[in-house]
């Protein structure tokens, strides 16, 4: 009697399982040449797709990472996350200038295609959660860090006052706002006072 072929995905679940067990039994060095061989890989393939199959493919993947956050506890999630800032920081330390004004386009882009698609009920459910967790973040904030997000937020709004003065026509003006009044001149304009003197 023949024996019956194994499918496809019984090959493959059997090969993910070998794999594996062999990661767990990799040393440090071991590893970090791994993921380098993949990362090379993986920047191959993508370098070779066309534009629907790079489309397909993150489908694939946010679909994936979609149903692994579903299925986790809060401690995995909030292990996931810190992983994922520690790697973010670290890919952020080690671009050039031209590297991390690229990747801020990518995400602007991105974030915009995102809000776009959304509905209202996302897009409030997005502020909510957005202004919560800069909230968190804030109050974990040491003196030293809240002066330097300061620093840097005037620094982006400076830069796009420029950008935006740049792109208006020569003989625009800004139009400037009236100074606010104190109090006490507020009450003198309320009760026609201040302007005149009466003996």
């Amino acid at each position: 009697m023949t024996r019956k072929r194994k499918s496809n995905l019984a090959r493959s679940t059997i090969r993910a399982r070998v794999a594996k067990v062999a990661r767990t039994q990799e040393s440090e060095e071991q590893t970090q040449n791994r993921r380098v061989l993949d990362a090379e890989r993986h920047a191959a393939q993508r370098s070779a797709e066309t534009l629907e199959q790079s489309q397909i493919r993150r489908n694939l993947d946010a679909e994936r990472h979609a149903s692994q956050r579903a299925a986790e506890t809060l401690e995995q999630t909030q292990i996931r996350r810190n992983l994922d800032a520690e790697r973010h920081a670290a890919q952020r330390s080690a671009e050039t200038l031209e590297q991390t004004q690229i990747r801020r386009n990518l995400d602007a882009e991105r974030h915009a295609a995102q809000r776009t698609a959304e509905t209202l009920e996302q897009t409030q459910i997005r502020r909510n959660l957005d202004a919560e967790r800069h909230a968190a973040q804030r109050a974990a904030e040491t003196s030293e860090e809240s002066q330097r997000r300061r620093d840097l937020n005037a620094e982006r709004q400076s830069e796009r006052r420029h950008a935006y003065q740049k792109s208006c026509p020569a003989d625009y003006t800004p139009i400037t706002p009236p100074p606010v009044k104190k109090s006490s001149d507020a009450a003198a304009d309320h009760f026609g006072i201040g302007a005149h003197v009466y003996y």
